[in-house]
């Protein structure tokens, strides 16, 4: 088996000194598998997302909606460090492998829940099969690519989410309309099937005697325990007294404190605390953490007000979703080289500006909603501009950071932050929303109102017009408010991406010694002979 050298790229005339045109092609392959096992996940959140309003109309449970998107989001971000030892011990391509087929379970068993209960518990299932592929995907394109040709391989990946945003929020607003909500879980799968074909027909791994210390199962369990109790406040509090709210966010910083305690003796920690220590990759972890709370904050309240407030259906709340993805594929492309070149401070800082002003946008469009159409548009777009050089700058920089060894810890602590800050983000936006809509309602006089018969078209009927006036009315209040909360962690990034290595510093890396990009204890992945 040839192991592709660094000098490799993508270019169908380019040579692989010491390689083959086998080992060239088993890369061009294994590429390929990496973006569709990519574009399952990417997939999915954005086929659910036009979905959700309706889902939370049949299945009732407005007050734990955000608990389908945190439970998937708590399930994936914990499970990431877990899957990471567990690559060390059995090899990329089988963990890989495993989380494709565990998250197609989930899709399927998603898509036959009977009740929000049920729904959330496989989207946990989904979510545990999700946390193996954004990381190990991630690493492996780390293991193949030097940093100049990382960047341009983004634009490979850039085209995923572009094909995702177009077809993703457009198929799940017409499965829901025309078929059934229920086909917006299934439709992942037959991707999955692909994927991992590809994966087991063209990836090879070495099989290589590794001195691996055993899981940390005690971090792991004291890393769950704390994040699901925090969760359990952000997302519920309101529902619980003053005494369980109080006990739930004690034990949760005290879980949470064993946990970092935990990591500084354990042999093998699951999760680098070292590395935080070090500025660069502190603002990069933390940066990622806020962007994953604006994505995922979008995802899930941008389709709530299309349907809750405007009277949309499914397929306009889809639609609605296409500037964000479309504007960052594009802006993945075009900053790719310019990251490299102008320094990850520049392209973090430029990003996330752009963010900030995109999520401005969408508190003044839900400040008027007669400009809620052009201001959610423009919004949107300016959001998806900043998200690409944003998460490419915070990626890199942290990988760029590291020697290879700690390669794989470090692309995982990322993915980590950047996916609980998604669950907590979404969870905190959910709370805002739960509270102040009640509180609202209750002041105009309209409390214990059904507020899910606003959420759909055809069940507006069960409210009076006076009422459904009221509830969009308010219900528009409070997402605003959600919006100026992201608009907050926008700044948060700006302030992040300060921290990050200058022009001077990124080009050093990207002509730094080659030994870290394919060490001979780092994965080696060659076509399988026909």
């Amino acid at each position: 088996m040839e192991t592709p050298s660094q000098e490799a790229t993508l270019d169908g005339n380019a040579e692989i000194p010491g390689g083959s045109d086998s080992a060239l092609a088993g890369r061009r392959m294994v590429t390929a598998a990496l973006l569709v096992a990519m574009m399952v996940t990417a997939m999915e959140q954005l086929v659910v997302s036009p979905a959700m309003p309706t889902i939370i109309a049949v299945l009732r449970g407005f007050d734990i909606y955000p608990w389908v998107i945190s439970a998937y989001l708590l399930a994936a971000t914990v499970s990431t460090p877990i899957y990471g030892k567990l690559a060390d011990l059995f090899g990329r391509k089988r963990v890989l492998l495993f989380g494709l087929v565990l998250f197609s379970l989930g899709s399927i068993l998603s898509g036959t829940s009977m009740s929000m209960g049920q729904l959330i518990a496989m989207r946990t299932l989904q979510g545990l099969g999700a946390g193996a592929v954004g990381p190990i995907v991630i690493t492996m394109l780390g293991d193949l690519f030097t940093l100049h040709e990382r960047a341009r391989v983004q634009s490979l990946f850039s085209a995923v989410w572009g094909l995702s945003s177009v077809a993703g929020p457009i198929l799940g607003g017409y499965l829901t309309d025309n078929v059934g909500w229920r086909w917006v879980f299934l439709v992942s799968v037959p991707f999955a099937v692909v994927a991992i074909f590809l994966l087991a027909w063209y990836v090879t791994e070495p099989q290589v005697q590794r001195q691996v210390a055993p899981i940390d199962w005690a971090g792991a369990g004291l890393l769950t325990a704390g994040l699901s109790a925090l969760l359990l406040v952000v997302l519920d509090g309101s529902q619980h007294g003053v005494r369980i709210t109080a006990g739930l966010l004690m034990a949760s910083v005290a879980l949470l404190v064993l946990f970092v305690i935990r990591e500084h003796f354990a042999a093998d920690p699951i999760f680098p605390i070292d590395l935080m220590t070090r500025p660069a990759i502190a603002a990069s972890l933390v940066g990622s953490c806020l962007i994953g709370g604006i994505l995922f904050g979008i995802d899930t309240y941008i389709p709530l007000y299309i349907q809750g407030v405007r009277g949309g259906d499914a397929r306009w709340a889809g639609r609605a979703l296409m500037p964000l993805f479309l504007s960052w594929a594009i802006s993945v492309a075009v900053a790719a080289r310019a990251v490299v070149h102008r320094g990850f401070r520049f392209g973090a800082l430029v990003g996330s500006t752009f963010i900030t002003v995109g999520t401005l946008g969408l508190v003044l469009g839900a400040l008027v909603p007669e400009w809620s159409r052009t201001c959610f548009v423009i919004g949107l777009i300016l959001t998806g501009m900043g998200m690409g050089p944003t998460s490419l700058s915070f990626i890199l920089a942290v990988q760029h950071a590291v020697t290879w060894g700690q390669r794989g810890a470090a692309t995982g602590a990322a993915i980590f932050l950047r996916t609980i800050g998604g669950a907590i983000g979404v969870g905190l936006l959910g709370a805002t929303l739960g509270w102040e809509l009640a509180h609202r309602l209750a002041g105009a006089g309209v409390s214990g109102i059904d507020v899910t018969a606003a959420l759909r078209p055809e069940t507006h009927a069960l409210l009076s017009p006076d009422q459904l006036a009221v509830v969009q009315a308010q219900l528009g209040h409070t997402l605003r408010d959600v919006y100026l909360q992201m608009a907050v962690l926008g700044v948060g990034s700006v302030v992040c991406s300060l921290w990050l290595p200058g022009r001077k510093e990124t080009l050093a890396a990207a002509a730094g010694p080659a030994e870290d990009e394919l060490a001979d204890e780092g994965l080696a992945v060659a076509a399988s002979e026909l």
